[in-house]
């Protein structure tokens, strides 16, 4: 019989290109906290245009139109070559669930500046935009270790992995094995105390 595996992603610096770099991956924001602070950094020659918005998963909306139980300051900031910006985050008053992890979204979008050289010409610039997962992790809820691994449930129904997340956090997994064969195609994010079928791209019989 074939073991199923799964791996947790890990956290590493993403860069949102040559400009602009966000450190880590993702952001948590415990419950205790009055605020949480986002470093950015500009590592171009140039100074660059930062917006700055949160997100509840519908991408549909321009950012001026969301609504979201957060405060972000400042929305719009002007960073100067080789230094940095923080972006303050703050909860405003809601009534998000308390029994576990609620899922957002941090957008920054890199607005390319006008340099001399291009000036009175016609130049196509494109604005870069980078998109992190933000967690709001209620006071009652502890933070993600290994051994929240052993609550992540994988079960075989005919040609489907089934995959149960016994835990109030919201799980990254990036590999999904049979044996050591990986059946999954693209990063699962499990949602708490839920249950997800993998869409597989390999399931032996």
């Amino acid at each position: 019989m074939k073991i199923l595996s799964a791996v947790l992603l890990s956290a590493i610096i993403l860069p949102a290109h040559a400009g602009i770099v966000i450190y880590g991956t993702r952001v948590i924001y415990p419950a205790e906290k009055k605020e949480v602070v986002v470093q950015l950094v500009n590592q171009g020659e140039q100074a660059s245009l930062v917006q700055s918005w949160i997100d509840d998963g519908n991408t549909s909306l321009p950012p001026e139109k969301i609504q979201v139980p957060f405060m972000l300051t400042p929305p719009v900031a002007r960073v100067a070559a080789e230094s940095g910006q923080q972006i303050k985050i703050k909860k405003m008053p809601n009534s998000l669930p308390d029994n576990k992890e609620s899922l957002f979204y941090l957008n920054v979008l890199d607005i390319p500046p006008n340099s001399q050289e291009n000036a009175g010409k016609n130049v196509l610039k494109f604005a870069m935009q980078n998109r992190i997962k933000l967690i709001w992790r209620p006071s009652r809820i502890a933070a993600v270790t290994k051994d929240s691994f052993q609550r992540i449930g994988l079960f075989r129904s005919n040609k489907t992995v089934i995959m149960k997340n016994d835990t109030a956090n919201w799980i990254t997994v990036t590999d999904v094995k049979a044996g050591n064969t990986k059946i999954n195609d693209q990063t699962i994010m499990l949602p708490p105390l839920s249950t997800q079928n993998i869409n597989i791209k390999y399931a032996s019989t």
